[in-house]
């Protein structure tokens, strides 16, 4: 249980560092329009799963305008090598969620979630793949994760 917490909390933690690294790569962006709104990380990390090998996939939605932003939930798309999922919104729609749902986020707030992607669907090659995730409102950074032979 305790490797289960220090696990979630090194995944938001590097989540958290990730969105300030946008969020001050925006800051000093000349256009105006960089400055505030939402801005997206995402981390990925292989895990066991509940019963499968799966990628451990973290996200954090930061609203760092003043005003509440809409997320747009039914436009987020996981993205793997390029290619958006056909099935995003069952991905993005399946598991807990905040109260209220993800539709409205409030200034200062942040949505921070995680889903497992089993490897033998989403992963079925043994070699890296870049995953991201975007919206009409934002586009995260793109991570990386290696998928290595079983171990014997």
């Amino acid at each position: 249980m305790r490797i289960a917490f220090t696990l979630r909390r090194s995944v938001a933690l590097t989540c958290l560092v990730l969105v300030m690294w946008q969020v001050t790569r925006a800051q000093e962006s000349k256009s105006p329009r960089n400055c505030t709104g939402l801005h997206a990380g995402i981390t990925a990390q292989l895990t066991q799963g509940y019963s499968e090998p799966s990628v451990m996939i973290a996200f954090l939605l930061l609203n760092d305008s003043e005003t509440a932003q809409s997320t747009a939930p039914e436009s987020w798309e996981l993205v793997i090598d390029g290619k958006e999922l056909e099935d995003s919104r069952y991905i993005f729609g399946n598991g807990p969620g905040p109260t209220g749902g993800y539709g409205t986020l409030a200034p200062g707030a942040t949505f921070n979630f995680g889903k497992a992607l089993p490897i033998a669907k989403y992963f079925s090659e043994l070699r890296e793949y870049r995953i991201s995730w975007k919206s009409r409102y934002f586009q995260s950074s793109t991570v990386i994760v290696k998928i290595p032979a079983p171990k014997p």
